[in-house]
């Protein structure tokens, strides 16, 4: 996490491919047409997260892990805003 805040950005994208799985997850629920710019979304708040975590606080991975659900909640929403609407 030092390494990326620092400008090491081998070091943030190792970080960033940790998730791959979760963004990976969620682009299946989308439609195809909305999948690569919902990837590109949760990459660009995945770094900025990163880049903002305060890494002199004691590891909360449990808050870290709980905001990154957290955008990626909101990313959803925005792409399928009612609950009438579904994503495949």
């Amino acid at each position: 996490m030092a390494a990326a805040q620092s400008g090491d950005q081998h070091a943030l994208m190792e970080i960033v491919r940790r998730f791959d799985p979760l963004i990976k997850k969620v682009k299946r629920k989308m439609i195809f047409q909305e999948r690569e710019d919902l990837e590109q979304e949760i990459v660009e708040k995945l770094i900025r997260v990163i880049l903002a975590y305060d890494i002199n606080v004691p590891a909360d991975f449990t808050s870290f892990r709980k905001c990154i659900r957290e955008f990626v909640r909101e990313a959803v929403e925005i792409r399928c805003p009612s609950p009438e609407e579904t994503c495949p």
